[in-house]
Parts: structure tokens; sequence; C-alpha cells
């Protein structure tokens, strides 16, 4: 009972802003109002509790229903304001798919996407009507010639975000402020209403983040810059799609995000500075509070660095008061303030990840670290030791979101950052000193060391995460159960392993090992002969690659993820890369195929026409394509690409890519973006665009169908028997 005042508090209200999102609206507001009643109960039942008699018993009484009176409460208050917020949201989001014109205001500059431009667009007027504002996300492929806080007056069409799951997009949206997603009918008859006289206030801080991404890009090269530019500002977009694939493969993409790590590291860097400086302890701390504050403001907000920096604030004014509070308190506070602030934030995933990795290390990493490193050890073994145990407390803790939300789960994480952290850590640390004296003295000399130190530090640090994640079957997919099952039996055999000792402990432990080994293998004897062809993308960028039996064929690079091919591969854990077919001259394509040869050794790139002939890498042999544009992609997988259709047959199955709308044949699988009645077909894969409905599909397409949206990965299973087995995530 101990942490009760905030701990359990933080608890109910960070378990309750999880599992609003999955109820409906009505549910929420009756739940709100069931929570208050048994609020008010127990509250009326502690105090009826002062007529006991035995004073013992009386106060034990009234410390239970006290507290239950309060988490409830708690719970209560957070559904009763999820239920205002999301009916205020309501009539927005009843502008699903309506085409209107629009008076809009950006409230910040683009983030630049898969070759795709996203506004963050406050609505003001809707067909000349004047409506409460809300926020909407505004995609766009070419950019808007205004400012933050100037104003647009277009036609656009509303459409919403995907729901449905824990972390759907339309859940994470609004999270992020989003009520609806749009994109620009037209870009010719765009009229500007230019913000006149002085720089609006709402202007000042994307200005300034713009101008120190800058500075950044003016001192380092392109991959350098963006790396500390994700770190230190929060604009992840800027690096480039590979990097972030490396870095998500090895377990470390974590580092990308503005979030407590961050926090505590700039935290740190002010409080070592400040001690040096000739201030009291108690100003210096909250000096540090106040710097540490213009930097929130400076990365927009984000909801994990929020939760980091309420933390920071209450160690700090506890240093101040001379009362050290506990971690799991002041992380139940900051949870409670954040969610009754914003209901919504718990459909966000940095946020839910953020709070289970802090209370994980908050737990467990002190005993795990005592555990693996006695106290009389060296100084470097502490280190790694904590190292060790930190991330395997935060892993531990993080473990059913991760898998929630990615379907699989990195091995190399704790090598990856016993090996990153400490680089990432003195690259922060030699950037801030870097980006301050950049905008007292943009020309000073006194940065050039700085950039020195910083640009070899992050070089190394990206050449290292390159060359961990190329080694093969470092990525546990769990898109299988037999790996969800040997993952279970390997942890089982974890935890066990750090129990006490007892009589038949290392039988138990040999099973279990023994099992998490022999259920993938055997699972693996299953599906020899197995063809899988993976699908990504939307509409003409679309993503193909064929896997049978470890090797696999990439069909298509269209997509603007140049990264997305090779995460595919490796999450199947595939460890040859056959072919690789190269159908288009364009920037994406080559960025994509660039990053295959980099990690993998093709023997063969197919050319259609001319295309590519610029590839050339060692052990990579260059073909032109027959003249019917048939090859062996795999053993058992025969490809044909004739000009904009690709059709595949594998184990007796034909399927066909293609967006050609008069295309008329017959085929087992298509996969299309286009409305193809002539086509007959079994199964459709539907490669929607962003804004693209169930119900317009259904509409479009007349078959069983499946949405291949965006990134979204679909996987088609093809038997040597010709059983056709359809896994959509």
């Amino acid at each position: 009972m101990s942490y009760l005042p905030f701990a359990w508090i933080g608890i109910a209200v960070f378990a309750t802003a999880i599992s609003a999102p999955l109820l409906a609206p009505g549910m929420v507001g009756t739940l709100s109002l069931v929570f208050g009643g048994l609020a008010f109960v127990t509250l009326a039942a502690g105090i009826l509790c002062g007529h006991m008699r035995d004073r013992e018993r009386r106060r034990k009484a009234r410390l239970i229903l006290f507290h239950s009176s309060l988490l409830l409460l708690s719970t209560g208050m957070l559904l009763t304001l999820y239920f205002y917020k999301y009916a205020r949201a309501a009539p927005a989001l009843g502008l699903d798919q309506l085409a209107a014109e629009v008076l809009m205001e950006p409230v910040d500059y683009p983030a630049q996407r898969y070759g795709k431009l996203y506004y963050p667009v406050r609505i003001l007027e809707i067909n000349g009507r004047a409506v409460e504002p809300f926020q909407v996300r505004l995609s766009c492929s070419e950019a808007l010639d205004c400012e933050p806080m100037d104003r647009v007056r277009c036609t656009i069409q509303f459409y919403s975000f995907t729901s449905g799951g824990l972390f759907s997009p339309s859940v994470s949206q609004l999270a992020e402020g989003s009520v609806l997603g749009a994109y620009p009918i037209g870009y010719g008859d765009h009229s500007y209403l230019r913000c006149t006289g002085s720089m609006p206030a709402g202007r000042v801080l994307p200005a300034l983040r713009r101008y120190c991404a800058r500075l950044l890009d003016r001192c380092l090269s392109r991959e350098e810059a963006g790396l500390l530019q994700a770190a230190l500002l929060g604009q992840r977009w800027r690096l480039p799609e590979s990097i972030q694939t490396d870095l998500r493969l090895t377990g470390c993409s974590h580092m990308l995000s503005v979030s407590g790590l961050h926090m505590t590291m700039v935290g740190t860097f002010l409080r070592l500075f400040l001690d040096l400086t000739p201030l009291p302890r108690r100003l210096g701390a909250v000096t540090a509070v106040l710097i540490l504050a213009a930097y929130l403001t400076l990365t927009g907000f984000p909801v994990s660095a929020l939760r980091s920096f309420i933390m920071f604030t209450v160690c700090s004014l506890g240093q101040v008061s001379r009362q050290i509070p506990e971690t799991l308190n002041s992380l139940g506070f900051a949870v409670t303030i954040i969610c009754l602030c914003d209901p919504f934030s718990g459909g966000s995933a940095g946020f839910v990840l953020s709070v289970l990795a802090t209370a994980g290390i908050a737990m467990l990493s002190r005993p795990l670290g005592d555990r693996l490193c006695p106290r009389h050890g060296g100084a470097v073994m502490r280190w790694a030791a904590g190292t060790v145990s930190a991330s395997i407390s935060a892993t531990l803790f993080t473990l059913p979101v991760q898998i929630a939300l990615f379907r699989g789960l990195p091995l190399l994480t704790l090598l990856s950052n016993l090996l990153l952290l400490p680089l990432f850590s003195a690259a922060l640390y030699s950037a801030l000193p870097l980006l301050v004296i950049s905008i007292l003295s943009p020309y000073s000399p006194l940065i050039q060391p700085f950039v020195l130190l910083c640009g070899l530090l992050c070089r190394l640090m990206l050449k290292l995460s390159r060359l961990l994640a190329g080694i093969p079957g470092i990525y546990l997919s769990l898109t299988d159960p037999a790996a969800g099952l040997s993952l279970l039996f390997l942890l089982l055999a974890m935890a066990l392993g750090l129990t006490k000792r007892f009589r038949f402990r290392p039988s138990i432990l040999a099973l279990l090992l023994a099992l998490a080994i022999c259920i993938p293998v055997y699972e693996a004897e299953q599906r020899q002969g197995t063809v899988t062809l993976a699908v990504s993308g939307g509409g003409e960028s679309s993503c193909v690659v064929v896997m049978q039996d470890r090797s696999a064929a990439v069909l298509s690079m269209g997509t603007f993820n140049s990264g997305l091919a090779r995460q595919i591969i490796t999450q199947e854990n595939v460890y040859h890369l056959e072919s690789v077919l190269v159908t288009g001259g364009d920037y994406s394509s080559r960025s994509m195929c660039r990053d295959l040869l980099e990690n993998y050794s093709p023997n063969t790139l197919w050319l259609n026409g001319p295309a590519g002939k610029d590839l050339r890498y060692p052990g990579a042999a260059l073909r032109e394509l027959p003249q019917d544009g048939i090859y062996q992609a795999l053993p058992s997988v025969r490809v044909q690409s004739a000009g904009d259709t690709l059709r595949i047959w594998a184990n007796g199955k034909k399927l066909v890519l293609s967006e050609d709308s008069s295309l008329s044949e017959s085929c087992s699988i298509l996969m299309t973006g286009a409305a193809m009645p002539r086509v007959g077909t079994g199964i459709t894969l539907f490669m929607c665009s962003e804004g693209t409905s169930p119900e317009e599909a259904a509409y479009s397409i007349y078959s069983d169908f499946a949405l291949v949206t965006d990134q979204a990965v679909t996987y088609v299973d093809i038997f040597p028997d010709g059983t056709v087995s359809l896994r959509a995530f």
C-alpha cells in the first residue's frame, strides 16, 4: 500500500486510458456513471466505518475504502473526460468522405513521409460556414505556398482513419490531435490569406525548430543530421527509411523518438552544466526544470517526453524540499496528469511503451543488475550489468505491446543497446553544445570540434547498426503461431533461470529450452516448399516479395519506403536473396534496390529495358529480361513482367499484379488498386490509396478481397498442394 497515493492511481488511470478506445462511446459514458456511483458508495461506506468500536479494524477498513474510492473516482473521471472530448469530436467525425471548400490554418511545417507531405491543419470554415476549429492531417503531393498560421482556402476530401484494434490509425491520430484525414482536390485553385504584421505566436516554435534543423543540416551530412534531428527535435521523417529499418531490426528504434531516454540525457546534461556554475543547488534544480521546459516546447510536446519532464520536475522539486519521491509514485503522478489532461493519450503507442519501459526499469532493473553483477564487481562490469538489466526490464514490460504492434521481436536488443547506447549518448551530449553554440553564433569556430566529434560518433553508430541489421535471423517473426509458442517457452525458461534452485529445476529448464528450439524447427520442416507472397503499398506504389525455403526474390519496388523490402525479408528470416526485378528508374525504386544490394548479395538483377544499368554491384549479375518477359525467380516460382502487369506462377497457382482496368483473364489471386470486374479470381488483394474505405473497395471488386493499405503487409501462403492461406496484419 505504500505506493497508493499516486502509483496505484496511475495504474488505474493508465489502464482505463488504454481500454477506453476499445469501447463504444455510449459504453464509455455508461461506465463513467457506474464508476462514479461506485466511488460515492465506497466513500459513504468509509465514512460509516467511523462507528466501528475496534480502532485498528476501523483504521484498516477506512484505509481500504477511501483508497478504493479514490481509484474508482479517478477511473470515472477519466471516462467522463474521454466521453466529453469524444462527443466534441463527433460532429467532425461525421464529415467522413465529404468533399467541401474549407478555410484552414496550418499549425506546423509539413512532415515528409513516403513521397507525401503531411500538414497538421486546423479547419475554420466548411462551405462558407464557421465551425468549431478541429485539426485534421492533410496529405499533399505538392507543398502549400504558405507558412504556419497563414490561412488557405481550397477544396479538400475528408476521410476517416482505419479503426479497430488497440493502436489503430484512428486511435493513434486522435492521440496526436487529428480527428480526420484529408487531401486536396486540385492544387491550382488554392487562395492564400497571408498573416501580415509581426510573426504570430503560433509560428515562433515551428520556425525555431526548422532553424535548428537547418543548422544541423549545414554542419553534418544528411544521415548524421537526420539522426540528430529525429533524436533532438522529434523530426523522425528527416532520417532515411533504410536507417530507420536498421534501428528497428536491431531493437533500437526508441533512440529515434524524443522520449524519456532523451529527456533524461538532456536533464543530466543540464544538471552537470549547472553544477559547474556558482548557482546554489536548489536554484540550479529550478533552473534545470525551466530550461528543460523550453526544450520540451521546442520538440512539440510529444507525450512520452512530457511524461519524463513531469517526473524530472517532481524529482527536482523533491531535491529542493529535501524529500526525494519514489520513482513509481512520480511515474503514477505523471501518467495521471497526462491522461486527465488528454484522455486520448492512451492511444499513443510511444506513450504506452514509455510508461511500461519506465515501470519495468524502476521495478526490475536494480535487483536484476545485482543478480548479474555483484557489488564488488568493477566499474565496467557494473555499467554493463546496469545497461543489460535496464534493457531486459524494459523489454519484458513492453513485450506484449511490441508483439501487438510489430508482430515480432528483435533478438539482438540487448547486444545492440550495449553497443549503440554509449555512442548515442555521447553523440547527444556533443550535439547539445553544438546546437546551442550554433544558435548563439552560427559562424563561430567553436562549433568545429563538436562537429567533428558528433559526426564521427553518429557515423560510427550508423555503420554499426547497419552491420548488426545485416546478420541473418536476428528477428523473431510472430506472424506464425509456432514462433509465439517458442517465445513463450523461452520466456518461461528465462524466468525459471532467475528463480531459486529447487529439485527439478535443471530438468524443467532443459525441457523448456528444447521445446523453444524444436517447435520452430518442426514448423519449418512442415512448411518446406511453401511459397509466401508479401504484398505492401497502395495502388501503383506496391512492394511485392516472394519467399520460399529461406530464399527470396523482390518483384516490385514502387513504394517510397526504401527499407520496406529488406524489412520484410529480415522479419521472415530469409538468408538468401535470389533475384531483384528492376522495372523502373524512379528514385524510390533505386533507393530500395541500393538498400538491398548493400545488405544482401543477390545472384541476379533482372532489368526491364535500360532501367538500372548503373546499379552494378560485385557478385550481382545484370541480365536483361527475355523477349516474353518470363524468368525463374525461385525454384517453384516463375514470373512474367509485361508492361504494367506482373504475372506469377507458384505451386500451380496464378497470381496477377496489375493496375490495367482493361485486363481480361482469370487467376487465383489478383493484386490491384483498380476496379477490374472482368478478371475472374478467387481472392483479390485491393491495394487501396489513402482514404479508401472498405465499402468503396467492396463496390469496386467483385470477389473475396483483403485491403492492403499503405505500409501494412499482407502475406499469402501457397502450399505445395495448392492450398492458399491469407494472413493480413
